[in-house]
């Protein structure tokens, strides 16, 4: 149970980050509010400190997924597989080792992400997450 709400509680603040991060990174017409007008940012009274943090981790996480490398992997393999008509053992089982690995490597990322925001938020703005949770989920 603990960890269904830690991994709850983990997807909360993704969605809450990751569109306000997201939001953040758009022009124009569509630009995200100033952090001290964006909703997220209000909602857990988050700090000027905790929010250019919390950027900052964000962009620590793109770089980190960008730099991914993918060995084995080869663009279109299986789907040429597909074309030509004939099964080939080896080259599904590598592709589908090479798109695990890079699963693996991404989803390391995105827990350390959150868990490095866990450790900017104050006790307080993380029951107001779990709380937020518990609401969305009912």
């Amino acid at each position: 149970m603990k960890n269904l709400a830690r991994i709850a509680l983990f997807s909360a603040v993704t969605v809450l980050f990751s569109s306000s991060a997201l939001a953040a990174s758009v022009t124009g017409e569509d630009a995200a509010p100033a952090p001290s007008q964006d909703p997220v940012v209000q909602h857990l009274k988050l700090s000027t400190d905790q929010v250019t943090r919390i950027q900052a981790l964000h962009q620590q996480l793109d770089n980190n997924i960008e730099k991914i490398k993918v060995d084995g992997f080869k663009d279109g393999a299986i789907t040429d597989m597909f074309r030509s008509g004939k099964w080939d053992d080896t080259t599904v089982k590598q592709q589908l080792a090479a798109f695990s690995q890079l699963d693996q490597q991404v989803r390391y990322y995105r827990v350390k992400y959150y868990f490095d925001i866990n450790q900017i938020l104050t006790p307080e703005q993380r029951q107001q997450v779990k709380q937020d949770l518990i609401q969305a989920l009912n």
